[in-house]
Order: structure tokens, then C-alpha cells, then sequence
């Protein structure tokens, strides 16, 4: 069953609950000022009907004066106190959903998809600030208001003060019938958010190929059509509220008609001085400002309800891959085995991989190959734990990836994808990510073993020259080689290059694989995913991949032999390269 919004917000305000007392006593004693101003204007009109000296008028003016300043002091106190609270809950929310998408496995995020996740984690928390800074002091001052203008207005007449609260209370009842209506219209506002964010973001990311493709017309007209919707949906949103928020004032007005045509005959009677009846026509205004509250504050309160809906289905979904309770704290040396292990792939119906065995002692290169599809990613995502088998186990020095902490592993375990993801901000923070104080030395050893060392002359301020979003000012091979310099600075025991040199010259990748396996000869684990055969041909152990089996194994030698699937994609590169030199030297 699906938690309210309220019910979402309500671990996260339990740490306020002494600021929201104190908070309600603010807006007590301001409402009380507030409610007690008319009536005192009213024994001041009274006394100047009676003639009163002006040492008495004017000790009416200072007690108005007064009373309004108490409302202004504790309005502003209570200001400051939910604008912290709104703060300081947003704030606890926003990491822990930022932690939450962090842990995502990929099927979940792409389940949610960057735009939507984007305006789940901006938009909706300007919403449930909105609820706790605005919309809880509005509520709370306009609801003592009310209660205690109502009680004054009741010992005047209360005759006129049922009336009037009996036709408040009414309007203020349809309001919240009508306010489902309303929530779930917004829900539909912020979901066409989400689907226009997600357009932005994607189509920015491709925005050369879109160029390239003349498509820039074609996107413009989607885009056209994924605003309307957006603006239909938030104009029927607005015409909703609009027919709903007038209720109160319009109330409130038909009351103010009847008072003064009731108040009229109550003064001809002398049932009604006009000091009271000044009190009455003075409540009514302040009564119309506190259900104008009332109502802004319960938009808010469906907004912010609304808006921690979205965010709460986002932190009630649980990754995957996930440190499992009670995890034993170890020391691991890189020795990792895959017993009979298979992943089945939900999307597709099939088994990504089936039938693994493999058995990678500390210090060996392992190098997979096969055809696009074949599961060779799939695979290494394996051995750093970001998928687990369906069947089967993966283990290192003995435990199941699964019995061990995730910090643990990936301390041990480091991955480096095909697509490098660098920040805006210094090579020198991209290369030390995560790692804090990691001395120049250190970073200059892992950029030679990366062969990145010679490239920082082109760059204007060396290592804090900042490489702008996703590393826009590197070159495809600068990206790859600052990514292994990022893994290798971290010094793991297994390393996982996941066709990470795809855009590094063939020369510069065996300088690589070279240096790696010279300073780390007996210590580091190497396992490549690779395209190129002539990456891997100095591997200890290769295997073939084929509708995620393994097909073939053995070292570089031992396949050529095999004459088999191996040795067609060598040969076949081979051939390749011959053609290319051909065509260079003509």
C-alpha cells in the first residue's frame, strides 16, 4: 500500500517536533494579537462616542500599536523557525535520495530515467520546502486566527458569529473535498516536468549527433509538443485551483452583506453598539485573510504531499546490490573464482550468461573476447558486483561477493568502463576522486603507468586545468587513460578495464598493458574486455564469449591453435591492419 505524503515526511520531521511546538506557540501568540486588535479598536470607537479624554484615546492607539507589533515579532519568529525546519528536513531528504540514485543498479535507473530521477531530486523538493516554510506558519496563524476571532465574535453576538463561522467551516469542508482532485492534477504537472527534463537532458547529450543528422528542425517541433503538454497540464492544474481558492473570500463576502444589514437593525434596536459593530466589519476582514491562508496553505500542503509521493517511491525502492547485514570485516587479496554462475536477463528473456567457471589467481591477466552481445560486459560487471548471478557465485579469497561489504570489494575490485565519466572541475580531483590528501607523487605515478603524463603540456594549467563536463576538453583516449589513471592511483588488487582503451592508439594501449603488468608483477589481477585481439595477446589466460558461453580458452598460442573463433577475429584483424598500413603508405 502506497504511503501518503505525510506519512513520508513524518521520520524525517520527528527531529523538529520540539521547533514545531514552539512554532505553534509562536503563531498562537501572534494569531491572538491579531484576533484581539479589532476588538480593542472597538472599545476605542466606543469611548470616542462616549466623549472619552484624549489620555484614554491615546492609550487605546498605544495598545493598537502594541498588539501590532507582537503579530509582526512573532510572525517573523515563526518565519525564521519553519524556514529552518523546511531546510533542514529537505536537506536530510535530498542526501538520502541522493545516496539512494547513487546505489542504483542500472535496471533501476534507466526504469526512472535521468529527467524524471533530475525532477524527483529539484522541483519536488521545492515543493515540500514550500509545505514546511509557508505553508505550516500560514496554516497555524490562520487557524488560531479563526478559532479566536471566532470566540470574540461569539461574546459580541453569537447570533451573527454562528453565521458567519457555520458558513466558513462549509466552505473550508469543500475545499479539502475538492483538494483530491487537485493533488492528483499536480501529480500530472510534475510528471510532464519530469518527461520535458528528460527530453532536455537527452537531446543536449546528443546535441553534435542531432547537428550532424540535420535534426535540428524535427527536435524543435518534438520539443514544441512536449512543452504544450506541459503547459495543458499545468493550465488545467490552475483553472482547478482557480475555481476552488475564490470559495473562502466569496464567503466571506456574502457574510459581510448579511452582517451589515444584521448589524444595521441590531444598532437601530440597541441590541449592537457601533464599537461592536466596527469589531464585526474589522473580523470579517481579518477572517477573509485567514481563510485566503487556509486556502494557500492547503495548496501548499497537496503540493508538498504531492511532491513527497515522488520522492518516497524513489527512496522506497531498494538497490539490488546492496551490503548485506552483518557483513565480516576482511582482507582480501584479489583471488577471485566464478563457480558455474549464470545471469538471466529479464528485459530480453534470455540467459546473458550461462555455465561460467573460471578461476583468476592474484597477479594474472585474463583477457575476454568475443562478439557484440556476446556478455563480455556483462561478465566483468560481475566480478565488481554491480549486477549479481541468477545462479551460481562469485567469489574472492574464498567469500561470496555477496557476503562482503561493497567498500570492501570495490576497494579491492576496481572497474573501468568503456564510457569515462569525468567531472567539471581539475584533472587533479578527477584522477584523486573520492580519495581526499593524495599527494602529487602519488597522482604523477598513476598518470605514467596511464601514459597521461606527456599530455598535461597541453594542458594550460597542468593538473588543475579544469576538463570541463564529462571531460568535454579531453580527447576520447585522454578520457580513457584519465579514467585508469583514476583507478590506479586508488592501487587495487584486481583491475577491471571494460574495453577501456577502445580509444587509445594501439601503440599507447601496449605501453599500458606493458607498464601495468612490469610494476604490478605478482600483485595486481588484470581482466580486459576488449575489441582489439592485440590488446590481450600477452594475457595468461584468454576466453572466448559466444551467446554468453565460453567457447573457447587458453592463452594466445593455445587458441591460434584451436584454429577456431579465436584465431578467425585475429587473423581477420590482422588482414585489417595490413589494409590500413596499405592504404597509408599509398
Amino acid at each position: 500500500m502506497q504511503k501518503s505524503g505525510l506519512q513520508i515526511l513524518l521520520p524525517y520531521q520527528r527531529p523538529y517536533i520540539r521547533a514545531l511546538i514552539i512554532g505553534t506557540l509562536y503563531a498562537l501568540i501572534g494569531a491572538g494579537a491579531s484576533a484581539f486588535s479589532p476588538t480593542w479598536l472597538g472599545w476605542a470607537v466606543d469611548a470616542l462616542n462616549r466623549n472619552a479624554r484624549p489620555s484614554e484615546l491615546a492609550w487605546y492607539a498605544v495598545g493598537l500599536m502594541l498588539l501590532s507589533g507582537i503579530v509582526a515579532l512573532f510572525r517573523y519568529l515563526l518565519r525564521m523557525l519553519t524556514g529552518d525546519i523546511a531546510a533542514g528536513i529537505s536537506y536530510q531528504m535530498s542526501q538520502e535520495l541522493f545516496h539512494r540514485l547513487l546505489l542504483f543498479d542500472r535496471e533501476t535507473r534507466q526504469a526512472y530515467g535521468t529527467g524524471d530521477l533530475l525532477s524527483r531530486s529539484t522541483s519536488d523538493f521545492i515543493y515540500v520546502w514550500r509545505f514546511y516554510s509557508a505553508g505550516f506558519q500560514m496554516f497555524m496563524h490562520a487557524f488560531f486566527l479563526l478559532f479566536i476571532g471566532a470566540g470574540l465574535m461569539g461574546r459580541t453576538s453569537p447570533q451573527l458569529a454562528l453565521m458567519v463561522v457555520g458558513m466558513l467551516t462549509l466552505s473550508i469542508a469543500i475545499q479539502v473535498r475538492l483538494g483530491r482532485v487537485l493533488e492528483h492534477s499536480f501529480v500530472l504537472v510534475q510528471q510532464e516536468i519530469a518527461k520535458l527534463s528528460s527530453f532536455v537532458q537527452e537531446h543536449l547529450n546528443a546535441a553534435r549527433m542531432l547537428t550532424a543528422y540535420v535534426q535540428g528542425d524535427a527536435v524543435s517541433r518534438a520539443f514544441r509538443v512536449a512543452n504544450e503538454n506541459y503547459v495543458n497540464s499545468n493550465l488545467h492544474f490552475v483553472l482547478q485551483s482557480g475555481v476552488i481558492s475564490p470559495l473562502p473570500s466569496l464567503v466571506v463576502r456574502i457574510a459581510a452583506t448579511i452582517v451589515v444589514f444584521v448589524g444595521g437593525m441590531s444598532i437601530i434596536g440597541g441590541n449592537l453598539t457601533i464599537g461592536e459593530y466596527v469589531q464585526f466589519i474589522v473580523y470579517l476582514g481579518l477572517l477573509n485573510n485567514g481563510a485566503q491562508q487556509i486556502t494557500d496553505a492547503y495548496e501548499r500542503l497537496l503540493q508538498g504531499s504531492a511532491a513527497a509521493v515522488r520522492i518516497g517511491e524513489v527512496l522506497g525502492r531498494w538497490p539490488k546490490v546492496a551490503d548485506p547485514e552483518n557483513a565480516p570485516v576482511v582482507k582480501l587479496d584479489g583471488h577471485i573464482r566464478l563457480e558455474n554462475v549464470g545471469v538471466w536477463a529479464e528485459d530480453q528473456e534470455r540467459w546473458a550468461l550461462r555455465h561460467i567457471d573460471l578461476n583468476i589467481p592474484p597477479g594474472t591477466t585474463l583477457g575476454i573476447v568475443g562478439p557484440t552481445g556476446s556478455g563480455k560486459s556483462m561478465l566483468i560487471s560481475l566480478l565488481g558486483r554491480i549486477y549479481d548471478p541468477t545462479e551460481g557465485r562469485v567469489t574472492i579469497d574464498g567469500y561470496d561477493l555477496r557476503e562482503i561489504k561493497l567498500a570492501d570489494l570495490r576497494s579491492t575490485v576496481v572497474y573501468v568502463p568503456q564510457e569515462s565519466l569525468l567531472f567539471s572541475m581539475p584533472l587533479r580531483n578527477n584522477i584523486a576522486l573520492g580519495i581526499p590528501y593524495v599527494p602529487d607523487p602519488r597522482i604523477f605515478r598513476a598518470m605514467d603507468q596511464a601514459r597521461l603524463s606527456n599530455d598535461l603540456s597541453q594542458l594550460p594549467h597542468g593538473l588543475d586545468s579544469v576538463v570541463g563536463e564529462r571531460g568535454a576538453t579531453l580527447s576520447g583516449g585522454q578520457r580513457q587513460r584519465t579514467a585508469i589513471a583514476r583507478a590506479l592511483v586508488r592501487d587495487p588488487k584486481v583491475l577491471l578495464l571494460d574495453d577501456a582503451l577502445a580509444s587509445v592508439d594501439m601503440q599507447t594501449a601496449a605501453e599500458i598493458l606493458r607498464e601495468l603488468r612490469q610494476q604490478t608483477e605478482g600483485k595486481r589481477s588484470r581482466i580486459i574486455v576488449t575489441q582489439r585481439i592485440a590488446t590481450v595477446v600477452d594475457a595468461d589466460q584468454i576466453i572466448v564469449l559466444d551467446h554468453g558461453e565460453i567457447v573457447e580458452r587458453g592463452s594466445h598460442e593455445e587458441l591460434l591453435r584451436l584454429n577456431g573463433f579465436y584465431a578467425e577475429m585475429y587473423y581477420r584483424e590482422v588482414e585489417q591492419a595490413k589494409e590500413e598500413m596499405a592504404h597509408v603508405a599509398g
